[in-house]
């Protein structure tokens, strides 16, 4: 008997690619024989490539123009897919969905289905009232009426990789609090200073070793260098460049600071207590999930304020209610509540 042949489309963003990594993990344990298929582009690929759940990636690389979907049909020519789920909104992911031949194409329902996205898909989930990111996504398998299961990323470590985490830490004599400094909207990040001020205190008094984290993008390199003009003594610098450099630094941290982009989530799924800095947008729809709620700091839904529905509305100004000391509170209860998480 011919397993099923199961395609996902998701190719960005780091955060919305760890939410489809619990999807895959809950969609093989309610399909163990399928043959899953996903489509993403490069970076996403680097983070996600190890995981055994999925049996091929096909990486789409956007730089490449039009023959990039050339590519991807020549790579799926003369076969046909059971499923594909539509999981990206986006005008790149309808144009990937046209070079995939698929019995049923799984979309978003009419109103939450932006850039067309319904003219793509034969087949759409029901309506419901837009939530969490990633109980949008479960929403595809309850449909398909699979199985609910456990929430699992299973973030796949290789040896390798363990050894050079081994190495990094090594050099360091105490425990590492790791702070995320930059998202790719500078309205998401908290102020250099308050920075500054949490990774004085996290030194000085709680005895951890700050490390900023991220990637070498101009503007995380200029906000890392002003933060460090700003502290008593320099802290480690961590911007590396392959993504999964920065998960194993990440993962071996005791505790994670981080606004809300993709290296938060990541720190999630590993299981490191992650206190999540929001205000900008609604962390009701993007912020961690199912981990750690008790160590996030919205300043998105303030006290007093009446809670509108969950949107993609955005807040500008709202990171500067975000105080170092709420930051520094919220990492020494992360240190008496989350002993055993701690390296």
């Amino acid at each position: 008997m011919n397993s099923e042949r199961i395609l996902i489309i998701r190719l960005s963003a780091l955060g919305d690619v760890v939410h489809t990594l619990a999807f895959v993990n809950r969609l093989r344990k309610a399909r163990p024989r399928a043959h899953i298929t996903w489509i993403l582009q490069p970076l996403t690929y680097d983070l996600v490539r190890h995981q055994k759940n999925v049996d091929r990636f096909v990486v789409f690389d956007r730089k490449g123009g039009l023959g990039a979907y050339k590519k991807i049909r020549e790579e799926l020519k003369g076969q046909t897919f059971d499923r594909v789920f539509m999981l990206q909104v986006s005008v790149k992911a309808n144009l990937i969905s046209l070079c995939v031949r698929a019995r049923v194409k799984v979309g978003f329902d009419f109103r939450r289905a932006r850039e067309g996205q319904w003219l793509f898909s034969n087949r759409r989930i029901p309506h419901r009232p837009a939530g969490h990111v990633l109980d949008q996504f479960f929403e595809f398998l309850d449909d398909q009426g699979m199985a609910d299961c456990p929430l699992d990323w299973d973030i796949h470590v290789t040896d390798e990789e363990r050894a050079w985490q081994r190495s990094f830490f090594q050099a360091i004599d105490r425990p590492v609090a790791a702070f995320v400094i930059a998202s790719s909207n500078p309205e998401k990040d908290l102020h250099a200073e308050g920075y500054a001020q949490v990774i004085n205190e996290v030194e000085t008094r709680l005895n951890l070793q700050p490390m900023i984290v991220g990637g070498p993008s101009a503007w995380e390199r200029q906000l890392t260098d002003t933060i460090v003009g700003l502290c008593d003594n320099p802290p480690v610098i961590a911007l590396e460049k392959p993504v999964r450099h920065t998960l194993l630094q990440l993962a071996g941290s005791a505790v994670v600071v981080a606004p809300d982009t993709g290296p938060m989530h990541m720190a999630v799924a590993m299981n490191v207590p992650t206190v999540a800095l929001y205000g900008y947008s609604d962390p009701r729809r993007c912020g961690p999930y199912g981990r750690f709620q008790d160590l996030l700091i919205d300043a998105y839904n303030r006290p007093g304020e009446q809670k509108e529905r969950i949107t993609r509305k955005t807040k500008k100004g709202r990171m500067a209610h975000i105080t170092a000391q709420d930051v520094i509170k919220k990492i020494e209860y992360a240190l008496r509540t989350y002993p055993k998480q701690m390296r």
